[in-house]
């Protein structure tokens, strides 16, 4: 996928991002999202973990790390799927989320810690 961006950043020069920061699914998104099963969820939730650390980094990052081969399987869903699933997976404990993860720039996520074990 090839991003493009609209917004200047703090030193003026012109960033392009296709991703639009806290725009959720469109009705045509959601549609496609409904469809996916519970194997399309699995495995999004298996890539989306892999690029998950037990520091807290940009939501954003994590979704680019994993956005090539999202894409490469799941070429009918929208990437914002990816947040989505990162967001029901902090409901289930399983990372935490700073933040709205529908907000890519703004929020951020870990690996949930481990009973017992501190945080990073």
């Amino acid at each position: 996928m090839t991003l493009s961006h609209d917004r200047d950043d703090d030193d003026g020069d012109a960033e392009d991002d296709d991703f639009g920061d806290d725009a959720g699914p469109s009705p045509e998104e959601l549609a496609r999202i409904r469809q996916a099963g519970p194997q399309a969820e699995a495995a999004v939730d298996a890539l989306v973990l892999r690029h998950c650390g037990p520091a807290f980094a940009p939501v954003a990052d994590v979704v680019g790390a994993a956005l090539d081969a999202f894409e490469a399987a799941h070429p009918q869903l929208p990437y914002v799927y990816l947040q989505m699933r990162l967001a029901d997976l902090a409901r289930r404990g399983v990372v935490q989320v700073q933040g709205d993860p529908m907000s890519l720039r703004r929020a951020q996520v870990r690996l949930a810690a481990l009973p017992g074990k501190d945080a990073a």
